[in-house]
């Protein structure tokens, strides 16, 4: 493989990335329910040591898990 097609290559993966970005949902961030966030995928409360740890995070730490593990 030379650079051109390495460049090629790059490219194509930078393309198909950024399309799947454009195309993911806008809101990543917590439901808030009476106040509280709240996990988008299951509706559990997300503890307040996930949210310092991980700010603006929108699922719980079983959910993220479940999600990383490709479930």
């Amino acid at each position: 493989m030379d650079e051109a097609d390495f460049s090629q290559r790059a490219e194509a993966l930078f393309l198909a990335e950024a399309l799947t970005a454009r195309d993911a949902p806008k809101s990543l961030g917590p439901v808030l329910i009476d106040g509280v966030a709240c996990c988008c995928a299951c509706g559990e409360s997300i503890a307040p040591a996930r949210l310092a740890a991980v700010p603006g995070a929108g699922l719980c730490t079983a959910c993220q898990a479940e999600r990383e593990a490709g479930a």
